[in-house]
């Protein structure tokens, strides 16, 4: 056996041990990540905030100065092009979306507004850093003592489950330092992932992309407003809403004690070949003891219905509770 054989099987035995660390640590106390998959816009100019009703699901303009909006950009035809928190602050507006979403989003707010009143900043100079756990607002009091940051509630957890700071990005380091000085531990995508899974949060990238109506995703109630102005794909939204439904929608599946299936996966009834469904994401979850997957499934399965995942047995249930 060579020595990096046997470096690598330590490895894999310390992977576990290290995300169940982690997993402890954000039940029970508090961790931190920097959220570089995420990403701030900052747009400016005569009226943003004007030009950015016309765009968003939810209503920006109704919303206070400092208060977080969280919505969707959507095309005509109600797909989505990006999900964004949005914030006014200082006569700008702040665009906080993920990475993978940005280049779409710079494309469609190009297409859609006039850079006589609203244009997008190359640079915002701004970053996110997440505390998660339920000692993390207390942690993130002390450690934004000096800096001007703002909490925002976290984006794939519950409210009560942590905080994402809104940062000058040179001051993202210091404010992390401090709170792993104060007890707070270092915690990888992959356990996020996991939390972020059993809470039944959709993600972009997963269950967010440019082919999702936010309705299929169960975003209603978070990201949009039936009483503000027009935006764009409103139309398509107000039809499903009161004159139609989605084909699909975002459940959980309960699979057991088995590995967890990939993204795709295709569900499928027992003795039947076409496919009801497919999965989005999926884990082990401590939580619940056993295998978990978020999945799109079609409104004609109803929730406690079997279902096939790749051979494996599981049953549909609503997200977020699993049922319970």
């Amino acid at each position: 056996m060579t020595e990096g054989s046997t470096t690598d099987m330590a490895a894999d035995v310390a992977a576990p041990r290290e995300r169940a660390a982690e997993y402890e640590a954000a039940r029970s106390g508090a961790v931190v990540a920097a959220r570089d998959d995420r990403v701030v816009l900052r747009v400016t100019g005569r009226d943003p905030v004007r030009m950015l009703q016309g765009l968003i699901t939810n209503d920006l303009a109704g919303a206070p100065e400092g208060m977080a909006v969280y919505g969707a950009f959507l095309t005509p035809k109600g797909r989505m092009v990006a999900e964004a928190r949005l914030l006014r602050r200082e006569g700008a507006v702040l665009v906080e979306t993920a990475a993978a979403a940005e280049s779409g989003l710079r494309q469609h707010l190009k297409k859609y507004v006039p850079p006589l009143f609203a244009r997008v900043e190359e640079q915002s100079g701004l970053a996110l850093l997440g505390v998660y756990g339920p000692r993390a607002a207390t942690l993130v009091a002390g450690a934004l003592a000096d800096v001007d940051g703002v909490p925002l509630e976290p984006l794939e957890l519950p409210e009560d489950e942590g905080r994402e700071l809104l940062l000058p990005a040179t001051s993202l380091e210091t404010v992390r330092q401090r709170l792993l000085a104060a007890g707070a531990r270092p915690v990888s995508s992959a356990t996020l992932d996991v939390l972020r899974i059993e809470a039944g949060r959709p993600r972009w990238g997963a269950e967010l992309d440019e082919t999702t109506i936010p309705l299929e995703a169960g975003l209603q109630e978070r990201a949009i407003s039936t009483s503000k102005g027009c935006y764009t794909g409103q139309e398509v939204i107000i039809r499903i809403l009161h004159r139609g439904h989605v084909n699909r929608s975002l459940r959980g599946v309960l699979l057991g004690d088995v590995v967890a299936p990939a993204a795709g996966a295709v569900l499928t009834l027992p003795g039947q070949e076409k496919a009801v469904g497919a999965v989005t994401s999926a884990c082990i979850s401590p939580a619940l003891g056993q295998t978990i997957a978020l999945a799109y499934v079609r409104r004609e399965v109803l929730s406690g219905a079997s279902v096939l995942v790749g051979g494996v047995e599981g049953r549909v249930v609503e997200v977020p509770g699993w049922g319970r």
